[in-house]
C-alpha cells in the first residue's frame, strides 16, 4: 500500500513538470537577467522555436499583412532577382486589371492625378514607338523608333565628278542618295573632295553645288555652292559645331558635314555637281532613315526649304530680303556671308529683323549684324554652337560666313513669316568701300507637305521585256539574239547566260543583243550579273543600252558595268562609249568574284541615270546622271575579256507619281 501510495505521488510529481514545461512554452519568454540561473539555454531555445524551426528559418504563416508596417517595406529592401518572373507576371495582369483605363480615360480606380500622371509618364518613355502623329520622345530625351524606322547610308567612295567639258560634254551629276516609293527622313550629309585646285573656284569652294530633291525632282528645295551650303565661307578654315562643320582645307582637298531633318514622303535625291576646271575625286555620304507611314512623322516641320539671296555688290544700309513667304511653320537655320574690306566694319552694324505673322515691326531683331550669331565689338565665336562664324578665310577684310540654328530657342511662324537683312545702320559703323557684297540664307520648316513629282519604274504594268534566261541550254536563240561570228559566244544554262573566259582577241568586247524589242523613248533597263572568272584581273561586264547598229553588232553604246580591277579591287561604272562618266568603288576591299550584282540604267530621252544594287540590298544605288549623244536603240548584254554570268534582263515603262 506504501508503495503504490509513493508511485502515485512521483507519477503526480512528474504529470506537474511536465504540465509546467508546456506552460513555460506556451508563455515563451526570454531570459531574465540575474535569475534562470543555469536555465539560459533552455529558455533562449523556446523562445526562438516559437516561430523558427531547427535550421533558424521563420515557420510558414509567421509573417503577415497585419505583421508589416505601413511602408516599412522598400525597394531597397528586396534582393535582386528574389521575386519569380510568374510573380511578377500575375502581379502585372493583377494590376492592369485593377488599374486599366476605359475609353473615356478615366481610370477605374482611386488613384491619386499625381500617381496616375506618373503611370502615363512610365507608359510613355517604354512604348516601344510613339502614337501616330506625336514624334514622341522618351524620358531620356532620346526619340523613340517610329513603325518601320530604318537608316540607310551608302557612301561614294573615290568617286569621280568630272567636269562639263570632259566628253560627253554636259552636266554630269553625282548622285549621293536617291529613293523613291518611300517616306523617310534625310538627316545627314557628309562631303570630301579633291582636286587639286587651292583657289576659291575648286570644287570645296565655290566650284561644286549641291541639289536636293523633296517628293518633287524637277524643283530642288536646296541648291547652293558647297561651301554656302556647309556655311564657310571662301577659302575658310576648319571649324566644328554640333550639327554644322568644315573639317579640313588646303592644297585643294576640303571636307565638310552637316546634320539635317528634312522629311519626304515619296521620293529623294541628293547630288553634287562639279563647276570647277578639274576633274575632282568625291567622297560622301546622305544618310536618311525610312519610316512605315510619312502620318508617323507628325503634323510639324513635314517639309524643308532654303531661302537664299545673293547681292554681290550691296549698298551701304541696303535691305536684303532672305525670305517672304505665307504659311506655317519654323524657322531652323540663318546665315551670312560677309565680303569686304577691313575698313567696311559698319556692315557688321545692320540688324536682323524678322516679321511674324504680318506684324508691321519685327518681333524678332538684333542690335547689328554680329549681335545675332552671338558675338559683340565685331568678335564673333569660331564654331560656336548653335551661332558662331566659320573658320578664318585667307582672303583679307572682313570674308566671314556667320551662322545660326534656332533649335533651343525655336521661333515658329503661324500665317507669314519675311527675314530682312540690313547692310549697315546709319550713325554706326563706318565704310570704306562704295559696295560690299552679301549672302543670306534661311532654312525653314513648313508644316504642310510639299507637291509630289517624280518619275519611277512602273512595276505595275506589264513589263515590255521579262527574260528569265529559262530558254533551252545550249548557244543563244538566233530569233532572239545578235552575236559576231568571230567572238567568244554566250550560252544559256536554263537559268542564265554565261560568257566564258577569254584573255584573247575573241574575248574582248562581247555582245549579246537582244532582238525583236522595241523600246519607248523612256524605259528602265535592268540585269543581274557577277564575275566568275576568279584568276583573272581587269574583267569587265556590262548592261549595253543606246547602242547604234542591232544587227549584228552595237557599234558605240553606253555601258553599265561591275569591273573586278583585281582580287580586292572592284567598282561600278559608267561609260558613254569610251568616256567614263562615273566610278565608284564597291565590296570594301573584299573579294566579290561569284557575287551577284544588280546593273540598271535609267533612260529619259538623251537623259541617262545609272543605277546597281549590292546582293542583299533593298533599295537602288545611283552613281549619277548624265546627257548623252548616244540615240542607237540596241540594248543587251557583254563583257571585255571577262568570264562572267547574266541572270535576267528586263525592261519596264516609267511612270510619273504626282500629288
Amino acid at each position: 500500500m506504501y508503495l503504490y501510495f509513493y508511485l502515485t505521488l512521483v507519477g503526480k510529481s512528474l504529470t506537474m513538470v511536465k504540465n509546467k514545461h508546456k506552460w513555460e512554452k506556451d508563455m515563451a519568454r526570454l531570459p531574465q537577467p540575474g535569475g534562470d540561473s543555469g536555465n539560459w539555454g533552455d529558455i533562449l531555445n523556446e523562445y526562438l522555436l516559437v516561430e523558427h524551426d531547427g535550421q533558424g528559418h521563420l515557420k510558414p504563416g509567421v509573417v503577415g499583412t497585419s505583421q508589416i508596417a505601413a511602408n516599412a517595406v522598400t525597394a531597397i529592401h528586396v534582393a535582386d532577382n528574389i521575386l519569380p518572373q510568374a510573380k511578377i507576371q500575375n502581379l502585372s495582369i493583377d494590376l492592369a486589371a485593377k488599374y486599366q483605363k476605359p475609353a473615356d480615360g478615366i481610370a477605374k480606380s482611386d488613384l491619386s492625378a499625381s500617381v496616375q500622371a506618373s503611370l502615363d509618364k512610365a507608359d510613355t518613355a517604354l512604348q516601344s514607338a510613339p502614337p501616330a502623329g506625336a514624334g514622341a520622345t522618351s524620358l531620356s530625351g532620346f526619340p523613340l523608333r517610329l513603325t518601320g524606322e530604318r537608316i540607310y547610308s551608302y557612301p561614294t567612295e573615290l568617286g569621280k565628278a568630272h567636269t562639263a567639258s570632259m566628253n560627253p560634254s554636259g552636266a554630269k551629276k553625282v548622285v549621293l542618295a536617291e529613293l523613291w516609293g518611300k517616306a523617310g527622313v534625310l538627316k545627314h550629309i557628309w562631303m570630301a573632295t579633291s582636286d587639286g585646285d587651292a583657289g576659291a573656284q575648286s570644287i570645296g569652294e565655290n566650284g561644286g553645288i549641291v541639289r536636293i530633291f523633296i517628293d518633287d525632282q524637277t524643283t530642288p528645295v536646296v541648291q547652293l555652292s558647297i561651301n554656302d551650303f556647309f556655311a564657310y565661307a571662301l577659302l575658310a578654315g576648319e571649324y566644328s559645331t554640333r550639327r554644322i562643320g568644315r573639317t579640313k582645307r588646303g592644297n585643294g582637298e576640303s571636307s565638310a558635314y552637316r546634320y539635317l531633318h528634312m522629311p519626304f514622303q515619296k521620293y529623294l535625291r541628293v547630288e553634287v555637281e562639279n563647276t570647277s576646271s578639274n576633274d575632282a575625286i568625291v567622297f560622301g555620304s546622305a544618310d536618311y532613315s525610312v519610316v512605315g507611314d510619312f502620318s508617323l512623322l507628325g503634323s510639324q516641320q513635314l517639309s524643308y526649304k532654303m531661302h537664299s539671296i545673293e547681292r554681290p555688290a550691296a549698298a551701304p544700309y541696303d535691305q536684303l530680303t532672305v525670305v517672304d513667304t505665307a504659311g506655317s511653320g519654323q524657322l531652323e537655320s540663318l546665315w551670312l556671308s560677309v565680303v569686304g574690306a577691313d575698313e567696311d566694319i559698319g556692315v557688321l552694324e545692320g540688324n536682323i529683323e524678322i516679321y511674324i505673322d504680318g506684324e508691321l515691326y519685327p518681333s524678332w531683331q538684333s542690335s547689328g549684324t554680329e549681335d545675332a550669331f552671338n558675338g559683340g565689338w565685331y568678335n564673333v565665336p569660331i564654331g560656336g554652337y548653335p551661332a558662331g562664324r566659320a573658320g578664318n578665310s585667307i582672303n583679307g577684310g572682313l570674308t566671314a560666313t556667320y551662322y545660326r540654328f534656332f533649335t533651343e530657342d525655336p521661333l515658329f511662324f503661324s500665317s507669314h513669316i519675311k527675314i530682312v537683312v540690313n547692310a549697315g545702320q546709319r550713325n554706326q559703323g563706318a565704310f570704306a568701300s562704295s559696295t560690299v557684297s552679301l549672302s543670306a540664307f534661311a532654312g525653314l520648316w513648313a508644316n504642310t507637305p510639299g507637291a509630289i513629282n517624280f518619275q519611277t519604274v512602273d512595276t505595275g504594268a506589264t513589263a515590255i521585256l521579262d527574260d528569265q534566261f529559262t530558254g533551252a541550254s545550249g548557244s543563244l536563240s538566233a530569233a532572239d539574239w545578235n552575236q559576231v561570228g568571230d567572238r567568244t559566244q554566250a550560252e544559256a544554262t536554263g537559268s542564265t547566260i554565261r560568257f566564258a573566259f577569254d584573255g584573247g582577241s575573241a574575248g574582248q568586247d562581247t555582245r549579246a543583243a537582244r532582238k525583236n524589242v522595241t523600246l519607248p523613248g523612256s524605259y528602265w533597263l535592268e540585269t543581274r550579273v557577277r564575275i566568275t572568272d576568279a584568276t583573272h584581273d581587269g574583267q569587265e561586264a556590262s548592261l549595253i543600252v543606246k547602242g547604234n547598229s542591232p544587227d549584228p553588232y552595237f557599234g558605240s553604246a553606253v555601258h553599265i558595268q561591275l569591273v573586278r580591277f583585281s582580287q580586292n579591287n572592284w567598282v561600278v561604272r559608267a561609260r558613254d562609249d569610251f568616256d567614263e562618266v562615273f566610278i565608284r568603288t564597291i565590296g570594301g576591299g573584299r573579294n566579290l568574284t561569284n557575287e551577284w550584282v544588280k546593273l540598271a540604267v535609267k533612260v529619259v530621252g538623251q537623259t541617262m541615270t545609272a543605277y546597281w544594287m549590292p546582293e542583299g540590298c533593298d533599295s537602288w544605288q545611283t552613281l549619277g546622271s548624265w546627257t548623252t549623244g548616244k540615240t542607237g536603240e540596241a540594248f543587251g548584254i557583254g563583257t571585255w575579256t571577262a568570264g562572267a554570268e547574266f541572270d535576267y534582263l528586263v525592261v519596264r515603262s516609267l511612270t510619273t507619281v504626282a500629288s
